[in-house]
């Protein structure tokens, strides 16, 4: 009976704790007026703690619980008017790979007109603290920028609501996916059409590059070579028409940007290209 007791009181003051950190973050998501005039909903909705924390229960599930605010219609991102935002975004690794991503990702939720207030690397945590301010009359969908996240493999380290006007994520995005590459396999030949973009590749670790440029080409062969992180490692840039180039590929490289030096419109009848 004393060891039911002992463990009860453990399990109890576990769960204490993970609806205490729950809880917490909603009213921060959401403000303390609103928190306190959803209470009930709130936890009723939030009644199963457990199902609102990733990893062993260490890190909240940032997704699901953003996903249960906006199914009950609780977040309210409308502005009565255009207003000044800010967006800050700390990317823990993967420095350049991170912003390509969050350009990406935010160009693809109709975010084209922002700008850079400020940026700075932060040396005593090693992150890169990225600003931008825009003028909207929605602030960023907290969901639906989660969701486009998840969906390339990154991972959510926290969402602060900082106020009405500004949000604060805290990003990991060493291993997310770029979703505008191509993953090409060693020994793979693979045939590429009209570009409307760069190639870009995805390989692992292949020792040769081999192109054809179709016929009717001008082909002013620029190649880039990057490493896991967006590091450049090595560039090729003709002045010349090339009907085709060989070249090895350098040590560590993760990715390839295959373009023309001048106009996608010297490629437009597409490339072979085979990695070995």
């Amino acid at each position: 009976m004393r060891l039911f007791k002992v463990l009860f009181s453990i399990s109890f003051f576990i769960t204490s704790i993970y609806a205490s950190i729950l809880f917490d973050k909603v009213e921060n998501l959401l403000g303390s007026d609103k928190s306190n005039l959803h209470n009930k909903l709130l936890h009723l909705v939030f009644k199963d703690q457990e199902q609102f924390y990733l990893d062993n229960n260490t890190t909240l599930d940032y997704k699901n619980i953003l996903k249960v605010l906006n199914n009950n219609g609780l977040i309210d991102l409308k502005y009565n008017a255009p207003a000044n935002i800010s967006i800050e975004f700390e990317l823990k690794n993967s420095a350049i790979k991170s912003l390509k991503i969050l350009n990406e990702t935010l160009r693809g939720m109709g975010y084209a007109f922002y700008f850079t207030k400020e940026i700075k690397y932060d040396t005593n945590n090693n992150n890169l603290i990225w600003i931008i301010n825009l003028k909207t009359e929605y602030m960023l969908d907290p969901f639906l920028f989660i969701q486009e996240l998840k969906s390339k493999y990154c991972k959510i380290l926290d969402v602060t609501r900082v106020n009405q006007f500004y949000w604060r994520y805290k990003l990991n995005l060493a291993n997310a996916k770029i979703l505008e590459s191509k993953k090409v396999e060693n020994g793979e030949k693979i045939i590429f059409q009209k570009p409307l973009r760069a190639y870009f590749l995805e390989v692992n670790s292949p020792k040769e590059l081999k192109i054809i440029s179709r016929k009717l080409n001008n082909w002013f062969p620029y190649i880039v070579f990057y490493d896991k992180d967006l590091n450049i490692l090595d560039t090729i840039k003709k002045n010349r028409v090339y009907r085709g180039l060989k070249s090895n590929v350098p040590y560590g490289t993760h990715y390839i940007k295959i373009t023309d030096r001048y106009t996608l419109i010297n490629i437009k009848r597409g490339l072979s290209i085979t990695i070995k």
